[in-house]
């Protein structure tokens, strides 16, 4: 689809991304009286339209998210079906992935400080007891576990807002399409708790616990969990437990040490045994984390990831989900509480190269550019021909990056030492010619 097609009652306004299932819009309802909403719009892909197994998971996900009403989980508003083409309404939320933030922070090789960590997965655990909380028309518990926790999964608005998106693979009680379990493992494997890799393994709240561990391990760290390692070998590992402590990369208090080695225990029966539990306990070990407010996220957003938000900000009244303006703190001053310079005394980013430092899979597309985010379920995030640019996706619910994978520059220090081995190389056949 394109600009100007309608599905349903929504006018297509641009496309954000698509993935295997489905592809992401952002549409705008237009109503009597000037009313005009704009949302994003799921809509699975034409090719799988007739395939009944496709369209019962997607079904599934949008009837199971609905379900889900809290401030810091993307509200479903919709399902709906168009000449055959079933859809998805969410609300668009005009903002950036944490992956777009980590990616940039890197970029500028900064992290962001403990406390400001901490009050983001705080925000996200909130979301995901709400979601882990939620019942069914009979009263009891649908036992929903998201299964995808990950940095891509977890918006930052422009209001400063942490919203949980994409419950595409979610596990729940009365869940109408089963999937089953020898078909393959569910999830990116780096953030998937040791249970969902053993056969028939029991998954609940705490693999959700689990993943949302790793994900402020590495907004601790700004490292990528077993970087460079194959699928077995991330699968075994991740099975054996023991990932080093945030404290090993970064200057991370005991307290804030201790709640994540928890979270990231292999024996679910030693980690906080909720979301709630997780984010009282974050609560506890970083107290100031809780003073972080929401201008304070939209301000650190704005100075990160000023060309992801200005591409919308700058649109036509209507054209976006409600224009958000810059917040009353400027960004420097958020740049300057929320993030801290890598490089600590004492700690090994301080002697590495942008090519190489945390997380180490944020490949520089360029010399100089932008770290994409490499993850294991698809492409980047962004690349810097994308990224900002004309042509750059939006950031929005779900939204998905390029298909196009992001080059990869060779270091200053690679060429040099190319350069040197020709020299030597040049050096041996003038002599041996001699």
């Amino acid at each position: 689809m394109q600009r100007g097609d309608r599905i349903g009652t929504y006018e297509i306004l641009e496309k954000l991304g698509s993935g295997g299932m489905a592809e992401l819009y952002r549409a705008r309802r237009v109503g009597p009286h000037g009313f005009a909403r704009v949302v994003a719009l799921k809509v699975v892909r034409p090719h799988l339209a007739g395939q009944l197994d496709f369209v019962r998971m997607f079904l599934d996900e949008g009837r199971l998210a609905a379900r889900v009403h809290h401030p810091h989980v993307v509200h479903i508003e919709e399902l709906g079906e168009d000449t055959g083409r079933h859809f998805l309404v969410m609300e668009f939320v005009h903002g950036a992935a944490l992956s777009d933030l980590l990616a940039n922070l890197g970029a500028q090789r900064r992290r962001l400080a403990p406390a400001a960590a901490a009050a983001i997965a705080m925000r996200a655990a909130a979301g995901l007891h709400a979601a882990h909380e939620t019942r069914g028309d009979d009263g009891a518990l649908l036992q929903l576990v998201h299964r995808d926790v990950s940095p891509q999964n977890i918006l930052l608005g422009a209001n400063g807002s942490v919203k949980l998106i994409d419950f595409g693979i979610a596990k729940a009680r009365d869940r109408l399409h089963v999937t089953d379990p020898g078909s393959g493992f569910r999830g990116k494997l780096r953030y998937m708790a040791p249970e969902q890799f053993r056969e028939r393994g029991a998954v609940d709240r705490r693999t959700d616990v689990y993943a949302l561990g790793v994900v402020l391990w590495e907004m601790l760290t700004m490292r990528r969990r077993f970087e460079g390692k194959g699928d077995d070998e991330v699968r075994a590992r991740v099975v054996q437990g023991g990932l080093p402590a945030p404290s090993a990369h970064a200057p991370v208090s005991p307290a804030l040490d201790a709640v994540v080695r928890e979270a990231l225990a292999a024996d679910p029966g030693v980690r906080p045994a909720t979301a709630r539990a997780f984010r009282q306990r974050l609560r506890e070990a970083v107290p100031e984390a809780v003073a972080i407010d929401d201008v304070e996220l939209s301000a650190l957003l704005w100075a990160v990831c000023p060309r992801e938000l200005e591409r919308h900000a700058t649109a036509p009244p209507g054209e976006v989900g409600g224009d958000v303006p810059e917040p009353e703190l400027p960004r420097a001053e958020a740049l300057g509480r929320l993030t801290e310079p890598l490089g600590a005394a004492g700690y090994d980013d301080a002697t590495t190269v942008p090519e190489t430092f945390a997380p180490p899979a944020m490949e520089p597309t360029a010399p100089g550019g932008v770290f994409a985010w490499d993850d294991d379920a698809g492409p980047p995030i962004r690349d810097a021909a994308t990224l900002g640019g004309p042509d750059a996706p939006a950031t929005g619910l779900g939204a998905r990056p390029s298909s196009r994978p992001a080059s990869r520059a060779p270091s200053l220090a690679v060429l040099a030492l190319a350069g040197l081995a020709l020299f030597l190389l040049g050096a041996i056949a003038a002599v041996l010619a001699g």
